[in-house]
């Protein structure tokens, strides 16, 4: 019908995919925070010392070290691009072997820094996943055509691209839609190859040996999904004893993965020692954190949890109708697309010590095109395309009114104002690591300094007994929401000359995808 060809034409396509564009950045204007993995993103690919900005005299981290003041200036100056360091990028490969995620991501984020003008902004990193977004919606745009599903486009578009859990992940300032954008080249090239017959020629050879390299130095949970479609391939191919295509399979793609490691050899140890590699696999409470992972998914969709396990059983028993019903060709493809998607799924569960949406982000793409995939192999409605972006329409709209992407802390903005209204004074950040503080870099930007203290380690003495402090008339505190803010408080009171506390804000703890987790006192004489 011309009205089902219509809707999915190059036209509308490209005006779709600016609409999604413009909605994901209006959410990015609201967004006002950051997680501190967000800004410690930003300062490995900008500073060429150190990625985490320590508290104290040295950059050594142990339990006996000097905490120190840190001026609005220094702050400013360590989270900018200084212009003699816009082509240090050795500075990042340091980084990021001492980091535990590979640098290709860092370089990028250090180009749209360059780009920007060097300081720091929350459009920096978002540039970056913009970009990557925009590509993935053109890989699927290609995928599609290389099925023979064009007709599913808008309604694919729609439903991933406005899905909370996609822009959640475009506004996070982290890798994972990076990572996305290479899985679906990954993919694309995959099934490309199955249609050729197998036909592993020169320039298939590189756009593979391309992706595979880039996609391991962008994040290595690349492996888990490549690993299962090579092996599926490979499988097929030996079936179809296509000798020749399987020794050249299996060969570029060992050189692709000793490219990789020679480009970046601190991978190795990442992958075997880090807290994102093979020592994970001796994580236990599997069961919990694969329920907490499902949430994600029901969040990712605003699918209620009630109705997210009945959805669930629906999809797929629509899919394994699909694969009963259709051709043994099309059941191929549908395998391809699900299967990769399902082992990376489990084994993320596994990996991860921390169930967050965005280790699993990359199977977003491929429950919508499955889904749909399988609902036009079993329904043949007059209209069809017409329905199924209607579908897809009232389903992100249900999302949109029901739901808002993570990551934008609102509340923060509380915070900033607070900080500009006592910007001549000093402020004190008690935290109970050495990491949670980079969340509050920005306030750190406007206080006149900061000193920032590990409680765990016993550094409150360093508040104590401050001479700089202790010779001001007040000054602002931070203390993490989910520590017990009465106990510092009292200590406070009782050990120095400052007796009146007044509390200036206060933050829920446990969402720290979506709240600052920061509480904020006048502390007085």
């Amino acid at each position: 019908m011309k009205i089902n060809k219509y809707i999915n034409g190059k036209g509308i396509i490209v005006l779709l995919i600016l609409v999604i564009c413009s909605v994901i950045f209006y959410y990015q204007t609201q967004k006002i925070g950051f997680h501190e993995d967000e800004v410690y993103s930003i300062l490995l690919a900008v500073n060429p010392d150190n990625g985490l900005m320590m508290p104290y005299d040295s950059d050594i981290l142990t339990e006996h070290n000097n905490p120190v003041w840190k001026t609005r200036e220094y702050v400013t100056d360590f989270m900018t691009l200084a212009k003699d360091n816009y082509f240090n990028l050795g500075a990042i490969y340091h980084n990021q072997s001492l980091d535990n995620h590979p640098p290709f991501f860092y370089l990028l984020v250090h180009g749209s820094a360059m780009l920007l003008g060097g300081g720091f902004t929350k459009y920096c990193v978002f540039l970056v996943n913009l970009l990557a977004f925009l590509g993935s919606c053109f890989v699927i745009t290609r995928i599609l055509k290389l099925l023979g599903k064009s007709n599913l486009t808008a309604a694919v578009l729609i439903l991933y691209g406005l899905s909370m859990g996609t822009i959640s992940m475009v506004l996070y300032q982290r890798m994972y839609m990076t990572l996305t954008l290479f899985i679906l080249l990954y993919f694309y090239h995959s099934i490309g190859l199955y249609q050729s017959g197998f036909v592993l020629n020169k320039k298939r050879t590189v756009c593979l040996g391309i992706v595979t390299v880039l996609s391991f130095l962008t994040q290595y949970f690349f492996a888990i999904f490549a690993a299962v479609l090579f092996l599926i391939l490979l499988v097929k191919m030996i079936q179809e004893k296509k000798w020749i295509s399987v020794r050249k399979y299996i060969i570029s793609h060992v050189l692709y993965g000793a490219a990789g490691i020679l480009l970046f050899p601190p991978c190795i140890d990442h992958l075997l020692n880090s807290d994102r590699g093979l020592s994970n696999l001796a994580n236990s409470n599997y069961w919990s954190n694969f329920l907490a992972y499902l949430k994600h998914l029901a969040y990712s969709f605003t699918v209620s949890e009630s109705l997210f396990y009945l959805a669930a059983i629906l999809f797929l028993a629509l899919i394994v109708t699909a694969l009963w019903r259709t051709s043994s060709e099309k059941r191929f493809v549908l395998l391809l697309m699900m299967l990769p998607g399902i082992v990376f799924f489990l084994v993320t569960v596994k990996l991860t010590s921390f169930q967050e949406l965005r280790y699993i982000m990359p199977v977003l793409p491929f429950i919508v095109m499955t889904l749909f995939y399988g609902a036009d192999e079993l329904l043949h409605l007059k209209y069809q395309s017409v329905i199924m972006t209607a579908v897809s329409i009232l389903l992100v709209i249900n999302g949109m009114v029901w739901s808002k992407p993570k990551f934008l802390y609102e509340d923060y903005r509380a915070c900033l104002e607070i900080a500009q209204q006592n910007k001549e004074k000093s402020f004190v950040f008690i935290n109970d690591n050495y990491f949670t503080h980079m969340r509050s870099i920005p306030e750190m930007m406007i206080y006149q300094k900061t000193l920032i203290l590990n409680a765990a380690w016993n550094e409150l003495d360093h508040l104590i007994y401050n001479q700089e402090l202790n010779q001001e008339d007040s000054y602002i505190l931070c203390i993490k929401a989910y520590m017990d803010n009465d106990k510092i408080l009292q200590e406070i009171k009782h050990r120095t000359s400052f007796h009146t506390i007044k509390t200036l804000f206060t933050s829920n703890s446990g969402a720290s995808d979506e709240l600052v987790e920061n509480n904020l006192y006048l502390v007085s004489k």
